[in-house]
């Protein structure tokens, strides 16, 4: 299990992004969880809209920059959605609000150029990604890790999916601090293989706090019409799983266990 991140402000560097398992936690996903980061910043813009680029340069061999462009789009999208903030890709990287990129990170060194490490996040393992909040707006992804943005077609054990981690650093960018609901977009820890892109509900009362809600936005519409979603996307993997037959069960056992502790 991957823990995700946690953010400072651009004059305090961002706590760097760990992997490691970790099955236990304390909350049990109920009432209102979601934080806000320290000094609850937050973008104030007249217009509602903030721009995003991913870098040109900063990036991963195994995924075409389109496709990057294409899951942070998505992820940018599901903000939007609920609030009355509007995210538009910039023409040219160093001129927009939110810049993202992948970079190789030093580990136990005492630091890089995006953000201080401590020992003990080299204890804990590599860095996933962090990012830093409001009149910064830097998204950094570590680029040795396994992106996908497809899980169906990338197999490897270890792929982690990119919109799903997207998402959750735009929460960062926006100024919400790590959630204690498992079921949240905004807790710290994402699975191997997990796609986790839908907002619950304490997120979007956790963003809309700080900006208000999306005019056309409605609990009710927005929130049956996910559940739907994962009915008919639960009923596509058991159909799935059936014409692939008992191999298909062994492979996916196999997989499972790759990730408990040895």
């Amino acid at each position: 299990m991957f823990l995700l991140c946690g953010c400072g402000t651009a004059s305090q560097p961002a706590p760097t992004t760990a992997t490691q398992l970790r099955p236990q936690d304390n909350n049990g996903g109920s009432g209102a969880a979601f934080t806000f980061l320290r000094g609850r910043p937050r973008w104030n813009r007249p217009d509602m809209r903030l721009t995003y680029a991913v870098s040109p340069m900063a990036t991963v061999d195994h995924l075409p920059r389109d496709a990057v462009r294409e899951a942070f789009r998505s992820a940018f999208a599901r903000w939007a959605e609920v609030t009355p903030l509007r995210f538009a890709e910039a023409e040219r990287y160093e001129e927009a609000d939110i810049r993202v990129g992948f970079y190789l990170h030093a580990s136990g060194a005492g630091g890089d150029g995006c953000g201080h490490i401590d020992d003990k996040s080299s204890r804990d393992g590599p860095l996933l990604a962090h990012s830093f909040p409001a009149k910064d707006g830097r998204i950094h992804m570590h680029a040795a890790r396994r992106w996908t943005v497809d899980l169906d077609r990338d197999t490897a054990a270890a792929a982690v999916d990119l919109e799903s981690v997207a998402t959750h650093e735009i929460g960062h960018v926006l100024g919400l601090g790590h959630s204690s609901s498992k079921s949240s977009v905004m807790y710290r820890y994402v699975r191997y293989r997990e796609r986790k892109v839908d907002l619950t509900e304490d997120d979007v009362h956790g963003v809309q706090e700080l900006y208000g809600p999306n005019p056309h936005f409605s609990f009710n519409a927005h929130f049956n019409h996910i559940d739907q979603n994962k009915v008919e996307q639960e009923k596509g993997k058991v159909r799935k799983g059936k014409a692939r037959g008992s191999s298909f069960w062994r492979r996916g056992l196999a997989s499972i266990s790759c990730l408990c502790p040895q």
